[in-house]
């Protein structure tokens, strides 16, 4: 049975866009799940991207990503015949966190090679007063390969990594030129997700408000076509020494959680 309204309208805004907002993914249940164990984590006070992989550990976030549903969601918006499980990670910004997460592409932190999906899950309401994601949209499709950056506390720019590596380019400063590029971002109600391609530029507003939190839970993927590219140092901590370069992406470290038989 087919999860996703309007799956091939869905498919072909994806595919030209690089994102899609679909409405109302979650059950209450994992809702209310997914929250409770979101504070619990945040209550380490670790850095604004510190919060990863929790998956590998017993828990609601492992239970999540191996029985629920989300896998052929992935698989279905990308026209995939499998979705494999690459690391989930949580992305809070408490209420008066104004800082913006720089512009940036995903993959080149990733060992991957080929196509990629985040799904990146609302459990609170999100808008462009405490934390709405933007996109520029159709940027998945440019080819272009820009340099990943360290961060700091709470996810600004800080410096770029591998700058001798000819491999990337710098990334042109949207926020200065915005008006030149279809920069869009997405209101969401509390189970929702962005199903977004792990090429296209994006960034999140900062946390305005003074008692509105912004709590999001992201999963990435690896579908059809993607491979193992332990390419650089950025990638290290997702190195698979069983995998081989150009194998497949799926192995025990990182299972495939939805098969279409």
């Amino acid at each position: 049975m087919t999860l996703t309204p309007e799956l091939e309208t869905v498919r072909a805004n994806y595919r030209t866009d690089g994102v899609v907002n679909l409405k109302g993914i979650l059950t209450d249940e994992w809702l209310e799940t997914l929250r409770t164990a979101i504070d619990a984590e945040v209550q380490k006070g670790d850095r604004y991207f510190a919060y990863k992989n929790m998956r590998k550990e017993p828990g609601a976030f492992q239970d999540f990503c191996l029985t629920s549903d989300i896998g052929q969601r992935v698989a279905e918006v990308a026209g995939s015949s499998w979705a494999s499980l690459i690391y989930d990670q949580i992305f809070v910004k408490e209420p008066g966190t104004k800082t913006q997460t720089g512009w940036h592409t995903d993959q080149p932190y990733w060992p991957v090679k080929g196509p990629i999906m985040t799904m990146w899950i609302a459990l609170d309401p999100v808008d462009e007063d405490n934390g709405a994601l933007e996109f520029v949209r159709g940027s998945h499709a440019w080819g272009a390969n820009y340099r990943p950056f360290k961060t700091d506390q709470l996810g600004g720019f800080l410096h770029y990594l591998e700058e001798d590596n000819p491999d990337y380019i710098d990334m042109p400063d949207f926020e200065a030129d915005r008006e030149k590029y279809d920069i869009a971002h997405y209101n969401m109600d509390p189970g929702d997700a962005l199903a977004f391609d792990g090429m296209i530029v994006h960034s999140a507003m900062g946390n305005r408000t003074s008692t509105r939190r912004r709590r999001g839970y992201a999963i990435r993927f690896a579908v059809d076509g993607a491979t193992y590219n332990p390419r650089d140092s950025v990638t290290e901590w997702l190195h698979d020494p069983g995998m081989t370069a150009g194998q497949v992406f799926a192995s025990d470290t990182f299972p495939v959680i939805y098969r279409n038989v």
